[in-house]
């Protein structure tokens, strides 16, 4: 089952590469990937694919809304 992880943030020198790799080793595959910029923000859209089917996509979303230039995370 594939989910779409939206993602603003502020970008910054090596945000985007610190979100894709937290997805992928919290066992998810990457599917797609969008990222749109706009001055001072940016949203990133990635869907994901979980490895096994024990993973939840609610808990990665937590997981990035931690990391450091997030604003907002929403997922479907």
């Amino acid at each position: 089952m594939t989910a779409r992880l939206t993602i603003d943030f502020t970008p910054a020198e090596g945000a985007v590469i610190r979100m894709i790799g937290l997805v992928e080793r919290r066992g998810y595959i990457v599917r797609g990937l969008a990222m749109n910029e706009a001055g001072e923000s940016a949203s990133l859209t990635i869907e994901v694919e979980p490895r096994d089917a024990g993973r939840r996509v609610d808990v990665v979303a937590q997981q990035l809304g931690r990391l450091v230039d997030v604003n907002k995370v929403s997922f479907a």
